[in-house]
């Protein structure tokens, strides 16, 4: 039988392969994961329906594969016949097809073969979406590639190792034409070039155009750009710049971690700073809101459902903590480990990157002054958290050092002013000066 990729979520008509979990020839017990993809919401490991042996895997990682395309073939225990078993076409002989209604399949993963000029036909190449996408990108017949994969399946380092001997080809033809036409007849009718002296002394190589190497983007990537354009067209964005004094946050920090007994129990300022953001936001709840842009409405939530925009392999991804407000800093400084972990390796879960009320980008960890973060929609703002740092500060007319942290808040101008900005970085200036205020706020 045939495995399908299933419709693993509304909406969702396609998905990348992100790491298979059995090889060909494995044999698989049901319900056992066989493969990782992730899709625009969420990744997703799909476990095989049925018991049996991997015969054929279709699509390598990286690959994009539609919904209801075979992901891979699969002898179900207790056969003992191979309806899919991949077979080498004889030469000059069409590959074998099964019929799919009105769609014709080939039973060893050829396409179907095309109609050329002269009227004969041929076997096009075997190859994926992606790798068709990049042929194409590059100005190569796919079709003329001699595969390197399995059962001559053209792979995107064959395309790029074309691309590059037609560009070289085309430098040497570019060569000769140059010497060709040293050596034609002028307008008076005299060859140039028939004596060695009018040939070029040292003719000109014409280099091949370095046109670099188009690749289409990552799911992800796609994601996260169609998000951030509808923002910044959508949404009319404002940023406002602060200063917050965070001596009370660095020194209570510093007797925390100098009590941890072991160095993994020692927390860093985000935890501590995402609990006085969950805070600040309960006295500012303008600021914990989805805007809704075709009905001009603002809905405010409760609870404080951080989004930690975290830097990973595969882009920016927004891992969610939920109920903030109502964790302690050791909570917190725990799930943020796990989601973080999480996100890099490509293994959260559709449910712990939706249902953000508010986000939190750390630059911090990698330096900068100031930023103008863009807003994660349906949301009204969003904060970056600039480093930690001592500088030279006035104080009683005196230049003293003093730990200070810069912050850029952006906000939606159609759902709050620059007032509610200022007085909501004003608010956690204050906790970040003196984190005894918080316990004001826990009862």
């Amino acid at each position: 039988m045939k495995f399908r990729l299933p419709d693993v979520g509304e909406g969702v008509t396609e998905a990348d392969v992100v790491r298979w979990l059995v090889k060909e020839g494995d044999e698989m017990e049901a319900d056992q994961p066989i493969v990782t993809v992730q899709t625009d919401k969420a990744v997703v490991e799909l476990p095989t329906p049925v018991a049996g042996t991997v015969e054929s895997i279709y699509w390598s990682e990286g690959d994009t594969v539609p919904v209801g395309e075979a992901l891979l073939a699969i002898q179900e225990k207790g056969t003992s016949e191979h309806l899919h078993k991949t077979q080498e076409p004889a030469s000059g002989s069409e590959p074998e097809m099964i019929s799919k209604g009105n769609r014709r399949e080939p039973q060893d993963g050829w396409e179907d073969s095309a109609t050329l000029s002269d009227g004969k036909r041929r076997r096009r190449a075997l190859a994926t979406p992606s790798t068709r996408r990049l042929a194409r990108n590059l100005g190569v017949n796919i079709h003329e590639i001699l595969g390197t994969g399995p059962a001559g399946r053209v792979m995107k380092e064959d395309v790029r190792r074309k691309a590059a001997e037609l560009a070289d080809s085309y430098g040497v033809m570019a060569l000769a034409s140059q010497v060709t036409r040293s050596a034609t007849k002028d307008l008076n009718g005299k060859k140039t070039g028939s004596e060695p002296s009018e040939l070029p002394q040292a003719p000109m190589i014409i280099e091949k155009e370095d046109a670099g190497v188009e690749e289409p983007l990552s799911r992800t990537r796609r994601v996260i750009a169609e998000r951030l354009l509808f923002s910044v067209t959508q949404k009319p964005h404002a940023t406002h710049f602060d200063e917050l004094n965070v001596e009370g946050l660095v020194a209570w920090r510093n007797r925390i971690n100098k009590e941890a007994k072991q160095k993994q129990d020692r927390i860093g300022f985000l935890p501590i700073l995402l609990k006085i953001v969950a805070v600040a936001l309960r006295h500012h709840p303008l600021l914990n809101a989805h805007f809704n842009g075709e009905e001009k409405s603002i809905r405010r939530f409760s609870s404080v459902h951080l989004g930690v925009a975290t830097d990973t392999p595969q882009g920016l991804l927004v891992p969610v903590i939920r109920e903030v407000e109502r964790k302690s800093i050791l909570q917190i400084h725990s799930e943020l480990q796990e989601r973080i972990t999480a996100a890099r390796e490509g293994l959260l879960s559709r449910e712990q990157m939706t249902g953000s009320t508010f986000t939190v980008s750390n630059a911090g960890s990698l330096g900068g002054v100031f930023a103008t973060p863009i807003i994660n929609p349906p949301e009204v703002a969003i904060l970056a958290l600039h480093p930690v740092e001592q500088r030279p500060v006035v104080e009683d007319g005196q230049l003293v050092p003093g730990w200070r942290m810069n912050v850029s808040l952006s906000f939606d101008h159609q759902a709050l002013d620059g007032a509610d900005a200022i007085r909501f970085t004003q608010r956690l200036g204050s906790f970040t000066s003196e984190p005894g205020r918080l316990l004001l706020e826990l009862t």
